[in-house]
């Protein structure tokens, strides 16, 4: 037993007191640094990359010359489907280019103002990221000036045939998976911008480039830059080594997909995307439409279609309802009866406005709206509704002035398929540009509007020089149509007057039918409308990850997505696929490619596929 003064005691209690305090200050610190250490890794992880292999809460825009007032984006609505980017014109890309603003910037034009030139490089040298599709050496006015990027280096320019050959350096992430050397798959010789580097690694403007596919000297096509020390990466590259079919793609179906998906990995810093995952349209890449122009929804049509219906349903491509969208003339004999007939048969939430004014007159936009709504409100009326639901439309002959596109937009129209001044100008068949099959943004007054135009065929069916003809026309495009491996739409147009009731084209209408049929590989019938509504997708958040057995798809909407659909492009067994767990999704295999779909209600739900 001890004894203790009260001094020893008070001071033995002092130095309890004092220890305990350290001991606990000690703790505090250790608890401070690892709080520290966890944030600087988790900081290391994210810079080294995403831990998603796919997602579109990323935000990229897109870079488009202000030549016109009226601007298509050529690919970037097909090819980045799960985006929905903004667009930067030469009065915007100054004061909106930011690495703050953007992760990544597209520019799918050869064209480039110095001024965006300049605003580009400065992006680049911030740490941003670019990806060429096109080499931008030419200006607005169509005039060269070719070392306007810094980075970009000595100008070459080589044609490209079925003859040229490409050497591959395949020990880079983005060419991964690929063979040392390819023959093109071009049977157009088409001249192309190059660039030349020598050697094919190397420093420029304080990146690091590294050649990755090339047709000779002078002819590089595939280059990568990076600056480790910003983070900014930039792809010189060509679009027609992503896009297969036409008949100036260089590589097969399966070859450009890869590269495709490997190039948008390594540039957006994702993880890798082992299943070749990627958001498509419903139930499939390739999407035809049958378009009739110039029906009134009239009860004296009813009985003169049906044959038409009864012929289609014979030809067994799909439910005859996802297969037409009917261009409506609104007018005094439009009844209920007659858009409850041609609705059982298709889509027709459209207006094809005929007769209620000149659309190339010199209208402000506020009057041609007054005649959209003109138009709109005698189908409300003939329906017995306040708002019928109009998502395309269609411009009667073949022009509609500027300020009718911008009516039909503030409208709310969500497609144009409309043919001649203002439009993209390239008609379906056009073999020399991949991109034809693509639905395209529009912009106008360098603003994106609220349209996505869809290409129209060469010949509708009037118009061709014969019945034969129209039949020609549309195989020569579904020819190509048929290789296609982006989302993309063939639409075969015809008139109730023509394909509908007139016999010679009528029965070369059956006969396009049968080629489909026969020719054009895995194809989904839908209408303009079905396709209308299922862009909502772009406003959704869509995020996949790599799991130990597959991968997994969270989506988030505020609307209902219908057969919201996945492609799968490199899985090699079977697997299983469900739908927040419980319930199992459809899964087409075709093409080579697997399609998994299922209709995504409003909320956040989960798609897991799990190999098996």
């Amino acid at each position: 037993m001890y004894a203790y003064n009260l001094d020893t005691l008070s001071g033995l209690i002092l130095v309890n007191f004092l220890e305990r305090k350290i001991r606990l200050n000690l703790m505090k610190t250790c608890c401070i640094l690892a709080g520290i250490l966890c944030l600087v890794l988790a900081c290391q992880i994210a810079a080294a990359g995403s831990s998603n292999c796919l997602d579109n809460t990323k935000k990229i825009a897109v870079y488009l010359p202000s030549t016109d007032v009226v601007a298509h984006d050529p690919i970037c609505t097909a090819m980045f489907f799960e985006y929905n980017p903004d667009y930067l014109t030469d009065s915007t890309i100054t004061s909106n280019l930011t690495k703050k603003n953007y992760e990544l910037l597209l520019v799918p034009d050869k064209h480039m103002s110095d001024k965006a030139a300049k605003a580009v490089n400065k992006y680049l040298n911030s740490g941003g990221k670019v990806w060429f599709f096109a080499d931008p050496r030419m200006k607005p006015d169509g005039s060269i000036s070719d070392n306007r990027i810094s980075i970009l280096g000595k100008p070459g320019e080589i044609g490209i045939s079925r003859k040229s050959n490409f050497t591959v350096d395949n020990t880079d992430p983005i060419t991964t998976g690929l063979s040392g050397s390819y023959r093109s798959l071009s049977t157009t010789n088409k001249s192309t911008y190059t660039r030349a580097f020598n050697p094919d690694s190397g420093n420029i403007s304080g990146f690091k480039y590294r050649v990755l596919a090339s047709v000779r000297k002078d002819g590089d096509m595939l280059i990568r830059f990076e600056n480790t020390k910003t983070g900014a990466k930039a792809i010189y590259s060509n679009e027609n080594m992503f896009i297969s079919g036409g008949s100036c793609n260089y590589f097969s179906k399966d070859t450009a997909t890869r590269l495709f998906q490997n190039s948008k990995s390594w540039i957006l810093g994702l993880d890798k995307n082992t299943y070749g995952i990627s958001i498509t349209y419903p139930k499939g890449d390739k999407q035809i439409t049958v378009t009739i122009d110039d029906v009134m929804g009239a009860d004296k049509e009813i009985p003169k279609t049906r044959n038409f219906f009864d012929m289609e349903k014979s030809k067994k491509l799909a439910n005859v309802q996802d297969m037409n969208t009917f261009f409506i003339v609104s007018e005094a004999q439009t009844s209920k009866s007659g858009l409850e007939h041609f609705s059982r048969y298709g889509d027709t939430h459209t207006i094809h406005p005929h007769r209620i004014t000149d659309w190339m007159a010199g209208y402000t936009v506020s009057q041609f709206q007054k005649n959209i709504t003109r138009a709109e409100s005698i189908m409300n009326k003939a329906a017995g509704v306040s708002n019928y639901g109009f998502s395309s439309i269609r411009f009667p002959n073949t022009a509609a002035a500027i300020p009718a596109y911008q009516a039909a937009s503030n409208a709310g129209f969500a497609i144009d398929s409309s043919y001649g001044y203002y439009t993209s100008m390239t008609a379906l068949g056009d073999t020399q540009s991949n991109n034809v099959f693509f639905p395209k943004q529009k912009l106008l007054y360098g603003k994106k509007t609220n349209t996505i135009e869809m290409e129209v065929p060469g010949y509708f069916d009037i118009c061709a020089p014969n019945a034969n003809e129209f039949y020609k026309k549309n195989t020569a495009g579904l020819k190509y149509f048929k290789g296609i491996n982006f989302p993309a739409n063939y639409i075969i147009a015809g008139h109730i007057q023509g394909m509908m009731t007139k016999p010679d084209l009528f029965s070369n209408m059956s006969k396009t039918l049968d080629y489909v049929s026969k020719n054009s590989g895995y194809t989904v019938f839908s209408t303009l409308d079905q396709i209308a509504k299922y862009n909502s997708l772009k406003s959704a958040k869509i995020q996949a990850y790599n799991t130990p057995k597959g991968v997994t798809i969270d989506i988030t909407t505020s609307k209902p997505i219908n057969n919201f659909t996945i492609k799968l492009t490199n899985i090699k067994k079977g697997f299983k696929a469900q739908y927040d767990g419980t319930d199992k999704c459809n899964v087409i295999n075709a093409d080579g490619v697997y399609y998994v779909y299922h209709t995504v209600s409003p909320g956040t739900h989960k798609i897991t596929v799990t190999a098996v």
